[in-house]
């Protein structure tokens, strides 16, 4: 008998859930029904904007709203009186919701939360009615919390036989000390695809056209390119941050630098010597293959007793 699983997320072209959806689409084992905030192909990174809408994929309940303010609190009462058939006899609710998040406690056998983003998000609501809480990244856990790391899709992020036509890449929010680099590198003759809004397929293509993955985290967060573009097979320039050494050694799995003018070094000692960053690729491509958002969903399947 398949478990009925409700998988509750703000629902943007890419958000962390749509990978933990992708992983669980792949289960033969599960009935899926996903519900969440819905804004079509906008999202609001750098004040808005909008993505490929192929990538679009509605929840098979959709919540529209004309703002986004956060904390976005959806009552369940609401919805589960409106979707009473959807949203009954459910093995597992899995909130994976960022800013957004059902209170109080949404009805289901299991309730878990994940925390995706908890350097920047409070998610002390989302404790309060768990039965199980998910930390992504160990520095910001509370007592009470399972760790559960960001990871990767095989079906994503792999890596691809592409001519390079770029020295380095970073896609993603351009905070000061990335700004910087970037400059630094670029002044230096280098080219740097540094972008935001590529995302899937695009995102892939261009990492893979890159000889260097560029990584920056805002905080204390292992965030999740550390993890894509080892699964990518890119030589990657990274700030070691405190998970990283559960997983990744520095200068086997990754060239570490602690402020823009080591990393610049480091992407210079990479470009001279193309065997060092054939050496460092395989070796984090070995490293992160059990890493995958599949195994991240039986871990949690194990975690929360919903396997068996």
């Amino acid at each position: 008998m398949k478990k009925r699983v409700v998988l509750s997320a703000i629902w943007y072209p890419l958000c962390m859930a749509s990978y933990f959806r992708e992983a669980l689409e792949q289960r033969d084992d599960i009935e899926l029904i996903t519900i969440g905030l819905f804004t079509g192909d906008w999202i609001p990174w750098n004040g808005g904007m909008h993505l490929s809408s192929k990538y679009v994929k509605p929840p098979t309940i959709p919540i529209y709203s004309q703002t986004i303010n956060y904390p976005f609190i959806i009552s369940p009462v609401l919805y589960q009186n409106t979707y009473i058939d959807l949203l009954s006899d459910i093995d597992l609710f899995l909130g994976i919701d960022a800013g957004s998040y059902f209170y109080p406690k949404p009805k289901a056998r299991i309730v878990a939360y994940v925390a995706t983003d908890p350097h920047v998000l409070n998610y002390d609501r989302q404790r309060e009615v768990a039965d199980y809480f998910f930390c992504m990244q160990t520095p910001y856990m509370k007592s009470g919390d399972y760790y559960l790391p960001y990871a990767y899709s095989p079906r994503i992020h792999y890596p691809m036989d592409l001519p390079k036509e770029y020295d380095a890449c970073l896609i993603g929010l351009h905070y000061q000390q990335r700004d910087e680099l970037v400059q630094l590198l670029r002044a230096n003759g280098l080219k740097v695809f540094y972008d935001i809004g590529q995302v899937y397929d695009e995102y892939r293509e261009i990492n893979n056209k890159s000889k260097i993955g560029l990584n920056w985290s805002s905080l204390l967060d292992m965030n999740a390119r550390v993890w894509e573009l080892a699964a990518m097979k890119l030589c990657a320039v990274e700030n070691t941050v405190p998970d990283m050494q559960k997983f990744f050694k520095p200068e086997k799995d990754y060239l570490p630098f602690t402020d823009k003018y080591t990393a610049f070094q480091q992407v210079q000692q990479a470009l001279r010597d193309e065997s060092l960053r054939m050496d460092i690729a395989n070796s984090a491509y070995e490293t992160v293959k059990p890493h995958t958002y599949d195994a991240r969903i039986e871990q949690i399947f194990n975690t929360v007793k919903l396997n068996g």
